[in-house]
């Protein structure tokens, strides 16, 4: 079993308008799945009125790991979690990271269909590290973090084309340390790294901070996974000093945008009591339904400090 998400769940308005760029540029295939089950609506929590949870899968080329699985709340009423965002407001998860091998050629192909972004692409590093990257925004409240890796070489055995699976998740939190803490003492998990960056550089430009305002802002950067790696792990970000709106409230279903992030484990029960045993309240106790196409699943859910909906999935 990979340790990491393995899935992201996004909440539409409508699929076509998400899926057909994605697979129109990115080659990503789309697999059609039956309509949620009735114990999905109370996983989710959704509210009466809604009629039917419509869903479909995408998946990389060649690659069954890190798809995107988008579904549509019929007859209920919405918002967009995050709507009219800045990139440091905080609340729910604010995007997905996607390599390219051309970040630049593929963001120019999403333009036709719509899309734009919160910058231009731009280079930035820590350390050895050296990448270029545009923060695209597609519709629905869809953000990708599209990066085109410049250094140390990637070693990526599907091969990068113009848009790899989703292997990192974004969430702007309004403390990093509390956010961390959840992360490392709840749910037992290490980070790849942590930095703290400020002055006029990067990643300053493809956060928007208008320069040179950006010089004082203090920005904290951490990737955290279930082993330390980057792989279907959660990235942690503030932007320290800054007045910013927080969508916490928002990040839940049915309303528009990122709903959740799916992990599997081996003994979903297990990890539901470890985490009650370290305080921390669970947002939906582990149920048994079936998850599309995978099967019988047990799951239950908890919500980080900034609102974001982690699920853990045990199959069988």
């Amino acid at each position: 079993m990979r340790p990491g998400f393995q899935e992201v769940v996004h909440s539409a308005f409508d699929i076509e308008r998400l899926a057909g760029p994605l697979c129109a540029v990115g080659g990503w295939t789309r697999t059609e799945l039956p309509d949620a089950p009735p114990k999905q609506f109370t996983a989710w929590h959704v509210p009466e009125g809604c009629t039917r949870i419509e869903q479909c899968l995408l998946h990389a080329p060649n690659d069954e790991r890190g798809p995107l699985r988008i579904v549509v709340f019929h007859g209920a009423e919405q918002r967009v979690m995050r709507s009219s965002q800045h990139l440091w407001d905080s609340g729910g998860h604010f995007d997905v990271d996607i390599y390219s091998d051309d970040a630049d050629a593929t963001y120019a192909k999403l333009q036709r269909h719509g899309w734009t972004a919160f910058h231009d692409s731009a280079d930035y590093g820590f350390g050895e590290l050296q990448v270029r990257e545009v923060i695209i925004i597609g519709p629905d409240g869809f953000v990708i973090g599209l990066i085109e890796r410049r250094a140390p070489p990637l070693d990526w055995p599907e091969g990068l084309g113009a848009m790899t699976r989703q292997f990192n998740s974004s969430q702007v939190v309004r403390d990093y340390d509390a956010s961390a803490a959840f992360y490392r003492d709840i749910l037992g998990w290490s980070p790849l790294f942590e930095v703290v960056a400020d002055g006029e550089g990067e990643p300053s430009q493809i956060l928007g901070l208008p320069l040179p305002h950006a010089a004082p802002v203090e920005r904290r950067v951490g990737i955290w996974h279930p082993e330390g790696s980057n792989d279907g792990s959660v990235e942690l970000i503030q932007c320290a000093g800054i007045r910013a709106r927080d969508f916490s409230e928002l990040a839940v279903a049915p309303n528009i945008g990122l709903l959740a992030l799916r992990f599997p484990v081996e003994d979903a029960a297990a990890l539901a009591a470890q985490i009650v045993e370290r305080g921390w309240p669970l947002y939906t106790p582990p149920m048994r339904l079936d998850i599309a196409p995978y099967g019988p699943a047990t799951l239950f859910s908890v919500r980080t400090p900034d609102g974001a909906i982690l699920e853990f999935f045990q199959l069988g």
